[in-house]
C-alpha cells in the first residue's frame, strides 16, 4: 500500500479545503445571482402598469433564490411583494391574506437579521392590517424597531405614527420617549411631521402635546403650519 508523500499532503488538503468551499459558495451565488437578475424588475413592484404575472415572476425567482439560501434579503423583498399585491387585493380577505404573508416573510427575515429596525417597523405595519393592534404583536414589534434604531431619521416619522396608533399600550416612560422623538424629528422632518399631525384628532392631540415644551419659537411655528400647511 501506498502512503501520501508529506510533501503532496499539504497540497492534497488544499485542494480539498478549496473544493470544499467552492461547493459552499454555490449556493450563496445562486441565490444572489437570482435577486439580482430581478432587481430592476422588483423595483417596480408598486407601479400600478406592472402586470399580476410579472409580481407572480417575481415571487417564483424569490422563492428560487429562498430554496438556495434563505437570506433576510429574500424574505423581505418576497414581503413586499405581497405588500403590493395587498394594495391590489379586491377583497378584504384577499388583502388580509396577502398582509399575513408578509407578516410571516418579516418575521422570517428578522431570525435572519434581528438587528434590521427597518424590518421591524414593516412588521409592525403588517401587523397593524390584520389585527395586531389589539393582541399586542405590533407593539412588540414597534418596540423592537424602537429599540434597535431610536435615532433613524428616515423611519422616525413612521416610528411616531405607529406609536400613536398604539398609545394605550404604551408605557408612560414610552409616551415620554415618543414625545422626545417628536420634538427631535420636528428639527428635521418638520413638514412631515406637520401632514402626520393633521390626520386626525389624536395625532393632533399627541404631536402638539409634546411640542409644548420644545422652545416657544418652535412650538409656535409647528401651530401656525399645522394651521396653515396644506
Amino acid at each position: 500500500m501506498r502512503f501520501i508523500s508529506k510533501r503532496r499532503l499539504p497540497a492534497i488538503i488544499g485542494l480539498l479545503a478549496g473544493t470544499g468551499l467552492l461547493v459552499l459558495a454555490v449556493p450563496h451565488t445562486m441565490a444572489s445571482m437570482l435577486l439580482a437578475l430581478s432587481s430592476q424588475r422588483y423595483g417596480y413592484i408598486n407601479n400600478p402598469n406592472t402586470t399580476e404575472a410579472t409580481l407572480d415572476e417575481l415571487d417564483a425567482t424569490t422563492r428560487r433564490a429562498i430554496d438556495w439560501v434563505p437570506t433576510s434579503q429574500a424574505w423581505t423583498r418576497l414581503a413586499y411583494i405581497d405588500m403590493a399585491r395587498a394594495k391590489r387585493a379586491t377583497t378584504a380577505q384577499a388583502k388580509k391574506d396577502h398582509y399575513l404573508a408578509a407578516d410571516q416573510a418579516f418575521t422570517n427575515a428578522l431570525t435572519l437579521s434581528p438587528m434590521d429596525t427597518f424590518t421591524w417597523a414593516r412588521l409592525t405595519f403588517t401587523r397593524l392590517m390584520v389585527g395586531g393592534a389589539t393582541d399586542g404583536t405590533a407593539v412588540e414589534s414597534l418596540r423592537m424597531s424602537l429599540l434597535t434604531g431610536p435615532y433613524e431619521r428616515n423611519l422616525a416619522i413612521n416610528q411616531i405614527s405607529y406609536a400613536i396608533d398604539l398609545w394605550p399600550q404604551l408605557s408612560p416612560g414610552e409616551q415620554h420617549d415618543i414625545e422626545e422623538k417628536i420634538r427631535w424629528i420636528d428639527t428635521l422632518e418638520h413638514h412631515d411631521l406637520i401632514k402626520l399631525a393633521k390626520q386626525n384628532p389624536t395625532t393632533i392631540r399627541i404631536t402638539v402635546g409634546a411640542m409644548v415644551t420644545a422652545p416657544p419659537n418652535r412650538f409656535s411655528r409647528f401651530i401656525k403650519d399645522i394651521n396653515t400647511q396644506k
